[in-house]
C-alpha cells in the first residue's frame, strides 16, 4: 500500500475518532443545556399557573379551577396539570377521572416535606414533570389552619418531544457541517501532502531504485530548501560519492584484472620458457609496471649470497644496496622497505629514492627475492605491498613448477636410461652366465665325458687305472658342482629365500670378508619376524653385495661396519669401512663408476624410489648408505 493512501487512511481514522467523540460530547452538552432551560421555563410556567389558580383556590371554586386548567392545557407543550393535596390525593385536574384518587409519589412526598420544587424527566413518555409546592399563605387561612407549611403541590407535565426533535436536527446539522469541513480539510491536506511531502519522497525513492539497478548517475530533484530539500541534496551528494567511488573501484578492478591476467600469462610463459633468465627479465618488467617503479631486480639467494638473475628499468638504483636488502628479506621471510612504507624499514642508512623488497619463496624453499625502486622518495603503499607479495608468490610458484617440471623431465630421462641399462644388464648377465657355463661347466663336463670314455675302454682290463680314473671323475664332478653352486648363488642366494634379508647379508659379509682377515661388525634392528617385499629384499641384498664385494676387492680395510635398519617405513643400509677411500665426486664422473658397480646400485635404488649416498675421501674410508621406502602394509 502506498504511503499516500496510508497517511490518508490514518487521517480519516483519527478524524472520525476525534470528530465523532467531539460531536457526541457537544450533543450531550447541548441536550443538557436545553433540558435545563426547559426545566427553568417549566418552573416559571408552574409558578405562573399556581399564581393564576391562587384566587380560585381561595374562593374554593372547583368549576372555575377546572376551566382554568383546561385553558392552560391548550397551550402547546403542556400535557397535564393537576393539584395534589398533602395526602397525595388529586384535588384538581384537567382529567375529571383523577379527581379524588390517590396517586402517591416519592417525588411528591419530597416536595411536600421540603417545600422545594422538584423536576423529573420521563424519557419513556417524552415528558418533563415539575412539582411545585403550594405554601400556606395568609389568604389561605380562611380554609386552612396555620399549622401545615405546605398545603399541597401543583404538577405540570411538559412535552419534551419537540426538544428531542430540536436536538436531532441540531445533531444532523452539526454532523453535516463537520463532515463537509472534514472532507474539505482532507482533500486540501491530501493535495498539500502529495505536493510538498510525498512527491519529493517519491522522487527520492525512484532515484534510489535507479541506483540499485546500477545507474549511479541518477539524481533527485531539489525543489525546496526545507528538510525534504536538504534530504534530496544530501542524497544527491551521497550518490555522487558512490558514483565516484564505484568508478574508482571499477577502474581499480580492471587494473588488477589486467595485472593478474598478465601475471597468469607470465607464469605460464615462465614455465614454458626455454631460457629462464629471459623469462625472469620479462617478469621483472611486469613487476616494475605493476607497482609503478623505476627499476626492478630479481636475485637468487644461496648461502647468504645474492646473485642477480634479471633486472628491468634503471637497475643502477639498486646496485649499491639491492643485493643486501634482498638477502635480508630472503633470510627473514619478511617484506622490507625504505625510507618508509607498509613494511619493515630495512636500512639504517637510507638509500636515495624509495624501495620495496619481498622474498620469493614457497613453503618449503626460498629462491631469492625481488626488489623494486623509485628514483623519487615516494613511498610504496599497502596496496603495492599486497600486489607485490602476490606477484612474488606467483613467481615462486612458477619457479617451483619449473623446478618440478625439470626434475620430472630429468626423472623421465633417467627412467629411460635405467630401462636401457636394465635391458643391457640382462643381456650382460645372460652373456656372463653363458660364458661361465661354457668356460667352467662345459669344460668340466667335457673332461668328465672324456674320462668316462677312457674308463669305458680301459677300465675293464686294468682295475688300478679304473680306480684312478674314477677318482679323477669324482674330482671333476665335485668341481663342476661347486661351479654350478657359485653360478646359482650369484643369480640368487638361497639364504635370501630361505632365511630372509638379514641372515643373507650377514652370511655373505662374513663368508667373503672374514676369509680375507677383515673384521665384520654387523647390526640389524626393526625387522622382527616378518618379511619385506621380494623386490625390496633383492635390491637391498644386491646393493649390500656390491658394497661388500668392493670392500673385499678395493678397500684394503681392516674393519667393516654393516647396519640394517627398518624404521619409519624405510629400510636403511650402511656399509662403512676404514680402508683407503677415494675421491667420491671425481669417481662419479669417471668410467670406474660403472666398474665399481655404483651405477648399478643407483639404478636399483632409483627404481624403488630410494636414495643412495656414497661418502669417501682418500685415507678416510668409505661409507655407502642406502634408503629404500617400504610399502605401509609391509612395514606394519
Amino acid at each position: 500500500m502506498r504511503l499516500h493512501l496510508k497517511i490518508t487512511l490514518w487521517i480519516v481514522v483519527i478524524f472520525l475518532g476525534v470528530g465523532g467523540t467531539s460531536i457526541y460530547a457537544l450533543l450531550l452538552f447541548q441536550r443538557a443545556a436545553g433540558l435545563a432551560q426547559f426545566e427553568t421555563m417549566a418552573r416559571t410556567l408552574t409558578e405562573t399557573i399556581l399564581h393564576s389558580l391562587t384566587t380560585t383556590m381561595v374562593n374554593n371554586n372547583p368549576t372555575e379551577m377546572r376551566q382554568i386548567i383546561r385553558h392552560i392545557e391548550r397551550a402547546p407543550m403542556i400535557e397535564r396539570v393537576a393539584i395534589y393535596a398533602p395526602d397525595s390525593r388529586v384535588w384538581a385536574s384537567s382529567n375529571p377521572d383523577e379527581i379524588g384518587t390517590l396517586q402517591p409519589s416519592t417525588l411528591l412526598a419530597q416536595v411536600i416535606a421540603t417545600g422545594t420544587p422538584r423536576t423529573e424527566e420521563r424519557p419513556e413518555d417524552s415528558e418533563l414533570v415539575v412539582f411545585t409546592p403550594i405554601p400556606n399563605r395568609e389568604e389561605c387561612r380562611g380554609c386552612h389552619t396555620a399549622g401545615p407549611r405546605i398545603l399541597g403541590a401543583t404538577v405540570v407535565s411538559l412535552d419534551t418531544a419537540h426538544v428531542e426533535s430540536h436536538l436531532r436536527g441540531s445533531a444532523r446539522l452539526l454532523t453535516g457541517l463537520v463532515g463537509f469541513t472534514f472532507l474539505l480539510a482532507l482533500g486540501t491536506l491530501s493535495v498539500l501532502l502529495g505536493r510538498f511531502v510525498l512527491d519529493p519522497l517519491s522522487d527520492i525513492v525512484a532515484t534510489v531504485k535507479e541506483i540499485s539497478r546500477g545507474n549511479y548517475g541518477a539524481r533527485s530533484s531539489v525543489q525546496t530548501s526545507d528538510e525534504l530539500g536538504m534530504l534530496a541534496a544530501a542524497f544527491n551528494d551521497m550518490s555522487g560519492r558512490i558514483e565516484r567511488y564505484t568508478r574508482a573501484q571499477r577502474a581499480r578492478i580492471e587494473d588488477l584484472t589486467r595485472r593478474l591476467s598478465t601475471l597468469t600469462i607470465f607464469s605460464r610463459t615462465l614455465i614454458e620458457a626455454p631460457d629462464l633468465r629471459a623469462g625472469l627479465a620479462e617478469a621483472a618488467a611486469v613487476f616494475m609496471e605493476i607497482v609503478g617503479a623505476d627499476a626492478c631486480a630479481i636475485y637468487g639467494v644461496d648461502g647468504g649470497q645474492a646473485t642477480l638473475l634479471a633486472g628491468a628499468g634503471a637497475t643502477s638504483l639498486l646496485e649499491a644496496t639491492g643485493a643486501r636488502i634482498v638477502v635480508r628479506a630472503a633470510e627473514t621471510g619478511r617484506a622490507l622497505c625504505y625510507p618508509v612504507g607498509p613494511a619493515e624499514v630495512c636500512c639504517e642508512v637510507v638509500p636515495p629514492g624509495a624501495g620495496l623488497a619481498v622474498p620469493v619463496r614457497t613453503r618449503e624453499q626460498t629462491f631469492g627475492g625481488i626488489i623494486v625502486a623509485r628514483e623519487r622518495p615516494v613511498a610504496f603503499e599497502e596496496a603495492d605491498l599486497t600486489l607485490f607479495t602476490t606477484a612474488a608468490g606467483h613467481l615462486a610458484t612458477a619457479l617451483e613448477n619449473r623446478r618440478l617440471f625439470e626434475e620430472l623431465r630429468d626423472k623421465e630421462r633417467l627412467r629411460g636410461e635405467l630401462l636401457a641399462r636394465l635391458i643391457r644388464a640382462h643381456e650382460e648377465e645372460r652373456f656372463r652366465i653363458a660364458r661361465e657355463l661354457h668356460d667352467e661347466v662345459s669344460q668340466s663336463l667335457t673332461s668328465l665325458m672324456m674320462s668316462l670314455n677312457a674308463v669305458e675302454h680301459e677300465g675293464a682290463t686294468d682295475p688300478a687305472r679304473l680306480q684312478r680314473a674314477l677318482g679323477t671323475i669324482r674330482t671333476v664332478a665335485e668341481s663342476t658342482l661347486e661351479e654350478v653352486r657359485k653360478i646359482v648363488f650369484a643369480l640368487r642366494p638361497t639364504l635370501l629365500d630361505d632365511l630372509g634379508l638379514v641372515p643373507a647379508v650377514r652370511h655373505y659379509a662374513r663368508t667373503l670378508l672374514e676369509a680375507q682377515g677383515i673384521e665384520v661388525r654387523f647390526a640389524a634392528a626393526g625387522f622382527g619376524t616378518g618379511r619385506l617385499p621380494s623386490a625390496v629384499e633383492t635390491t637391498v641384498f644386491r646393493v649390500a653385495q656390491e658394497a661388500i664385494t668392493n670392500v673385499a676387492r678395493h678397500a684394503h680395510a681392516r674393519t667393516v661396519a654393516i647396519s640394517l635398519t627398518l624404521e619409519g617405513g624405510a629400510v636403511r643400509l650402511q656399509v662403512a669401512d676404514d680402508g683407503v677411500g677415494f675421491e667420491a665426486a671425481a669417481l662419479r664422473a669417471s668410467p670406474d663408476r660403472r666398474r665399481l658397480g655404483i651405477a648399478g646400485m643407483e639404478e636399483r635404488v632409483t627404481l624403488l624410489g630410494g636414495r643412495l649416498e656414497i661418502a669417501s675421501a682418500p685415507g678416510r674410508g668409505t661409507v655407502v648408505a642406502m634408503t629404500v621406502p617400504v610399502p605401509a602394509e609391509a612395514a606394519a
